[in-house]
């Protein structure tokens, strides 16, 4: 297996396109477009080489991204196939074994999504073993909060309205603000977190979550610690993204509608609020028992 890069991958794939399968010139600049800006986004990740590429922490989460940004179905289909493609040819040129896009599909609309939530224990469990304050607080927003990991990360003092018990998100995906609720533990969390565990900095920022050199906390890190604390404890993988599904299919499944869980998170529909539901059995069986009475 070769250590080839992503990006040089690509290239010759492209080059591949035009040569051997005469692709067409739009059908080329369509796949270098798409394959280009997931090498840039691998790249915010740290992810330069294409076998360090995961279904898990990579493939799943790119097309969540593209679902949670409003794309359409079609245009996020697209973008996997595009991705399919090209790991089957990386495959066939031995560059890689496996191909992490292989099980990775987009459904039509109404359809439930194939990639993992996790209850409210696993949660729990998730939070008592997170490597620090800092991590503690961020899974917390994401599981009770639902937030993006952009929108946490983003979050200013100013932003935290205990008085109000609100979160304040300022410009989230389409430049849209929202107020989203806090659960009692968020709040008292976040008020301790501010009070005394938030790294203490000479020069002081205005994000609510930084490192202790004064950066702000960045994805990358978060995901790499969440994958590790959820492997660990849960048996499998887990990303920032699926502690957004978690929490709105808890909501979902206690009863709460989907037209106010879609304006918690900040969705300009609900049907793209629908693909985030994980809907349990149990509740499926309770509910189609109706009809027996």
């Amino acid at each position: 297996m070769e250590h080839i890069t992503l990006k040089d991958a690509i290239t010759l794939y492209v080059e591949d396109l035009a040569t051997r399968q005469q692709k067409a010139k739009k059908t080329i600049k369509s796949y270098r477009h798409t394959l280009r800006r997931f090498a840039n986004l691998m790249e915010e990740s740290n992810v330069s080489l294409l076998k360090d590429v995961e279904e898990t922490a990579h493939a799943f989460p790119y097309r969540d991204e593209m679902i949670d940004r409003d794309f359409s179905l079609n245009t996020v289909k697209t973008y996997v196939m595009t991705l399919k493609a090209f790991m089957n040819y990386a495959v066939g040129k031995g560059w890689i074994e496996q191909n992490p896009f292989a099980f990775v599909n987009v459904t039509g609309a109404g359809a439930r999504r194939q990639s993992l939530w996790i209850s409210r224990e696993q949660l729990d469990k998730v939070l008592y073993h997170a490597h620090n304050a800092t991590l503690y607080n961020i899974f917390l927003i994401g599981g009770d909060a639902g937030l993006r990991i952009s929108e946490t990360l983003e979050l200013k003092m100013e932003d935290i309205d205990f008085e109000h018990n609100e979160l304040f998100v300022r410009f989230g995906k389409g430049q849209k603000s929202r107020r989203v609720p806090m659960t009692d533990r968020l709040h008292h969390s976040l008020t301790r977190y501010l009070r005394s565990e938030r790294p203490k900095l000479e020069t002081d920022s205005p994000y609510v979550f930084v490192m202790p050199n004064g950066h702000q906390v960045r994805s990358n890190y978060v995901n790499e610690y969440l994958r590790s604390v959820s492997e660990e404890q849960l048996d499998f993988a887990i990303t920032s993204h699926v502690l957004r599904h978690s929490f709105a299919t808890e909501l979902h499944n206690r009863g709460v509608s989907i037209t106010i869980i879609s304006r918690l998170l900040g969705h300009s529909s609900t049907e793209t609020t629908e693909l985030y539901l994980h809907i349990s059995m149990e509740q499926n069986q309770i509910t189609i028992s109706i009809l027996n009475d």
